[in-house]
């Protein structure tokens, strides 16, 4: 058998090199994507934990139960106290809508996550018990991004 030269070794060494490098592109690259899974997953655990956190406060507190009721109802009228209470739900859902589309941008939140949610919060708000009428929409607005609001207008009141 034949001794190799340097230049030869030189050459396997490359290729060895080479091949390492790729491998490493690949594991990093699939760490990447667990990465995003669990990111997204996480952030998925989060909006559900804030509208449950939210939706017990209406199984605990018959008080805020009667207000959905009310507000559920043919013809809802609420005194000022519940009308201050119900405005901070609404408000409290609205960032939780909020939080799932700015995380969705981030693709922090899977498109099926969000696809789910957000039909949920449209259907909320424009049919629900928690039917927001447009003029009470455009008086919250000062409190969200501008992209957010553009994206709520649009899917509840896609004609105007």
């Amino acid at each position: 058998m034949a001794k190799m030269k340097l230049s030869e070794w030189a050459q396997i060494g490359e290729v060895i090199g080479m091949v390492a490098v790729v491998l490493s592109l690949v594991l990093v690259a699939y760490s990447i994507r667990q990465n995003t899974a669990a990111l997204q997953g996480a952030t998925g655990n989060l909006v559900f934990e804030r509208h449950s956190e939210l939706t017990t406060h209406f199984m605990t507190d018959p008080s805020l139960a009667a207000i959905l009721a009310k507000m559920r109802g043919p013809a809802p009228e609420l005194d000022p106290v519940e009308a201050i209470r119900w405005e901070r739900y609404q408000l409290n859902m609205l960032d939780i809508w909020a939080m799932a589309y700015n995380r969705h941008r981030q693709d922090l939140l899977g498109p099926e996550q969000w696809n789910a949610w957000n039909t949920y919060f449209a259907q909320l708000f424009r049919e629900g018990g928690e039917k927001m009428y447009y003029a009470m929409w455009e008086e919250y607005t000062y409190g969200f991004d501008p992209d957010f609001w553009a994206h709520v207008r649009r899917s509840l009141y896609p004609e105007d």
